[in-house]
């Protein structure tokens, strides 16, 4: 038999399998749902070596934790926060305390402490599969993105909100792919030299994202320190 030439959608290694995009901790149980209640129908794959697959399974798991700590959340993402991370921090009381920031509240929400450059790598890799899902290509550039629903503690001039304004209204028509909204949908917009890409978790997180040849860096107002 032939052997496949299909690579891994990260790297030029030879692929191992299919690795869940978005992470497959992020849809909720069969057992954390009541019955007849399925959101994970027809999940995406996409062709991963094992470095890039189980070996990022942590990654997976603390992206899961962010996402349903956010208030923005749908109440979808409210039960997999009592239930599946819930049970994490039962497991283990530090996890919480790792996500306290200096400061502890911004306006009336609790703010959380993203530990530096483990974030950034996480979406990048996120950002690079979500590509190769809908393009069928890998993007080797640099991509410029923007966390909708974490507002920076040092963003006096409110440009969070100001970016998250420009995304609705650049995918305000635009079609909506996932098989279960409720937990993961992606909208995707191509113009001249540049492609962009709204992910929305739980309905109320959303990442707005850029690909150019020219994006060498993010929006200046990706903080750390998010609430």
């Amino acid at each position: 038999m032939k052997e496949s030439t299909i690579t891994c959608y990260m790297c030029d290694k030879a692929t191992t399998g299919g690795e869940h995009v978005p992470p497959k901790c992020i849809f909720p149980e069969q057992k954390d749902l009541p019955k007849g209640v399925d959101y994970r129908k027809r999940l995406y794959t996409v062709p991963s070596c094992d470095e890039h697959n189980s070996k990022k399974s942590k990654d997976d798991e603390y992206l899961c934790y962010v996402l349903t700590m956010m208030n923005q959340s749908n109440p979808v993402g409210r039960n997999q926060y009592t239930s599946k991370t819930r049970r994490a921090i039962n497991r283990n009381p530090d996890l919480l305390r790792r996500f306290a920031a200096q400061g502890g509240i911004v306006g009336e929400s609790l703010a959380i402490h993203l530990e530096e450059g483990r974030f950034d790598r996480i979406i990048d890799r996120l950002a690079r599969a979500i590509y190769y899902l809908h393009y069928q290509e890998k993007w080797l550039n640099r991509i410029r993105y923007h966390p909708e629903f974490l507002r920076s503690t040092t963003d006096p001039e409110n440009e969070d909100k100001t970016i998250s304004l420009e995304a609705d209204s650049i995918f305000s028509d635009a079609a909506c792919y996932g098989d279960n909204p409720e937990v993961f949908k992606y909208q995707a917009v191509e113009g001249v030299n540049l492609k962009e890409m709204r992910l929305h978790f739980y309905e109320g997180c959303r990442f707005y994202l850029q690909f150019r040849g020219d994006a060498a860096i993010k929006w200046e107002d990706d903080s750390k320190n998010k609430d």
